[in-house]
């Protein structure tokens, strides 16, 4: 391909446009957004692991002033192998941060192309608009939420899949997409699941039942595939303050058009609705209408629904509204008085998020404090411990009480008596005196000792992460083995590829001997 045909494909285009885009971070960030911390701890973490050869280590081991925390027992891994695989790379810090948003930034942005070329809509304007979505941006450059940023990326790829099915290749890419899906965000994953795959399912079940079967076993094989991160993530949640997790603005019935910046959420929702209104008798345009108005809880009764009030924030949606508006946008022509009304209200989210980038990326941060005190997220803690040193404005804990505990695998006790450990209980954890257990408890460790002597501070694995990963292990190993051997089935359906015949078998005595091989011959 000459050069100047690669700088106008459709990659290339949109690898630049989303480098435009992450370009103030580029310079002067990623800046102080509201989990800035996390993605300083999280990706070191990553980083210093994945260079010693781990891949998914979840004992953060510096977390809370090095007690640790099992931060990712729980938190979903995809963002952060991209922003940890940059940094053991050698690259700086925060350029790793910054290279794993424009990763899932133009990842998004080609998956759009790609669901988009599919239906043959417009698909390089819907990738640049899907990339520059407001809530979209936002997540990157106001929340830091790299976990969340990642969902953009494989709901294309989720509806592409449905599109395609009852084909096989469209029962892999579901299963593949969704289990993505999973250990990217699992509040997202459930919306998913209810305001997109359901309707999208239940829509094609209506036109083509042979779907209902690929489609079940698309959800199968990516739960299985998600396994390993999923069976300790969903069984070891009693060890932890998930407390934290439903507090006080953390509840998706603690929002609403009437409590939510004005300026933010619920001018983009409106503004939302208007650009899709064109499109409103297709499944499209009414998919983006209701994720718009759920977004700022328009549908009475929605949210107090149990299940969905554990997504935490009701504006969670406009991912999916973001990516159904592009989409319905895409199939009809603008009306320019509901495109201008659209501009208007989407100016306040615009003007908002760029006010606050620029504030953001000016804020100064304190590395070292964060490199000290390794602020991690809350509801990790153990479980039993005294939530009221969590302070209220940034959720750091206060810590001062345990800083002069011993640290480290093993501790020298030289009387009997109580003893305390520097470190964070969790189930991993077991202590050992001469190869015999001791008893231990939490939520700091802290175990009796009945006599003189050198205990030992063993890691275990949890059946949970053995049966995870073997089950997701197993799920990989035979869809591979499915596809080789699925692909030797239809090559020998063609005899001259036929991996049992000799290729002399293959002639026959009545062929006249030529020179070459004509394109119909085989």
């Amino acid at each position: 391909m000459r050069p100047l045909a690669l700088l106008r494909s459709p990659a290339c285009l949109l690898i630049l446009w989303g480098v435009l885009l992450m370009l103030p971070a580029f310079l002067w960030g990623p800046g102080a957004t509201h989990s800035h911390h996390y993605n300083i701890l999280w990706t070191r973490h990553f980083a210093d692991q994945m260079a010693a050869g781990h891949l998914y280590e979840r004992w953060l081991p510096d977390s809370f002033e090095r007690l640790g925390s099992p931060t990712f027992y729980f938190y979903p891994p995809f963002a952060y192998w991209i922003s940890g695989g940059f940094r053991a790379l050698g690259l700086p810090l925060l350029q790793a941060i910054n290279l794993a948003g424009l990763t899932l930034l133009v990842g998004s942005g080609l998956a759009m192309h790609r669901w988009l070329t599919w239906r043959g809509t417009q698909p390089l304007l819907g990738a640049a608009l899907y990339m520059i979505a407001p809530y979209h941006l936002y997540d990157i450059y106001v929340r830091g939420a790299l976990a969340e940023a990642a969902a953009f990326v494989w709901l294309p790829l989720i509806a592409l899949a449905i599109e395609r099915l009852p084909e096989r290749r469209g029962m892999r890419l579901l299963a593949v997409a969704y289990a993505g899906l999973l250990i990217s965000h699992l509040p997202l994953a459930m919306l998913t699941g209810l305001f997109l795959i359901a309707p999208m399912i239940a829509l094609r079940l209506w036109r083509d039942a042979r779907i209902l079967a690929p489609a079940a076993l698309a959800g199968a094989l990516a739960f299985a595939l998600a396994a390993f991160y999923l069976l300790p993530a969903l069984t070891l949640q009693s060890h932890v303050s998930t407390m934290m997790l439903w507090g006080q603005d953390y509840r998706a019935t603690d929002w609403s058009v009437w409590t939510a910046s004005f300026e933010l959420f619920p001018c983009l929702a409106m503004g939302l609705i208007l650009l899709a209104w064109p499109a409103a008798r297709s499944f499209w345009g009414v998919a983006a209408i209701l994720t718009a108005m759920a977004s700022i809880r328009l549908i009475p009764f929605l949210w107090d629904v149990p299940m969905l009030d554990k997504a935490q924030f009701p504006w969670r949606a406009l991912c999916l509204a973001e990516f159904a508006t592009v989409t319905a946008m895409m199939a009809v022509r603008p009306r320019p008085v509901l495109l201008a009304g659209a501009g208007i209200l989407l100016l306040f989210p615009y003007a908002f998020g760029g006010l606050l980038t620029a504030a953001f990326l000016r804020k100064p941060i304190d590395y070292a404090a964060i490199a000290r005190i390794a602020p991690d997220a809350p509801e990790y803690l153990p479980r039993g411990f005294d939530l009221s040193h969590v302070r209220a404005g940034d959720h750091w804990t206060d810590l001062s009480p345990w800083r002069a505990l011993p640290r480290g695998d093993a501790i020298l006790v030289s009387r009997p008596g109580p003893v305390m450990i520097g470190r964070a209980a969790f189930p991993i954890w077991r202590i050992e005196l001469d190869g015999r257990v001791i008893p231990s408890a939490g939520p700091i460790l802290h175990f009796d000792a009945r006599r003189p002597g050198t205990y030992r501070i063993v890691r275990i694995r949890l059946w949970q992460e053995m049966a995870g990963m073997m089950i997701s292990l197993a799920t990989m190993l035979l869809t591979m083995l499915h596809w080789r051997f699925r692909a030797i089935s239809h090559l020998s359906k063609f005899p001259a590829y036929s991996p049992s015949s000799p290729i002399s078998d293959r002639l026959r005595s009545d062929w006249p001997a030529r020179s070459h091989i004509a394109g119909g011959d085989l």
